[in-house]
């Protein structure tokens, strides 16, 4: 499942409204939990990939109204911004057999600005 940093931390980047996209993905979250729960003595398992700040067409107004891809950048503690193949990289693990034991996680994949900006 894939839902974002933003149904792990407060948001402190949006203007209004942001408060419903973050509560969505917060229930993303939620979900997975009940699902890894109910689906775990089948052997199913199931996580989530939260991105951070991924630069693309749907990130780019927030991200230019922040000064762009570099000022948003410095928020993090690398300095630079998730790609969508970072974020593929995560799933592909989460597929594999080498992630059969991880079941009810929230991988946070923001570079650790999370870490800098707090946790919820």
């Amino acid at each position: 499942m894939v839902s974002s940093v933003a149904g792990v931390v407060v948001g402190d980047m949006g203007e209004h409204g942001t408060y419903a996209y973050a509560a969505s993905k917060a229930a993303v979250i939620h979900l997975m939990k009940n699902l890894a729960v109910e689906l775990g003595p089948k052997h199913i398992t199931v996580n989530v990939v939260a991105p951070g700040m991924v630069p693309s067409q749907m990130s780019a107004p927030l991200m230019n109204r922040h000064g762009g891809i570099q000022s948003v950048s410095k928020q993090v503690p690398d300095q630079k911004l998730g790609s969508p193949e970072d974020v593929a990289g995560v799933m592909v693990f989460l597929s594999s057999r080498a992630s059969k034991h991880i079941n009810g996680a929230t991988i946070v994949l923001d570079g650790g600005s999370y870490l800098v900006r707090g946790c919820a």
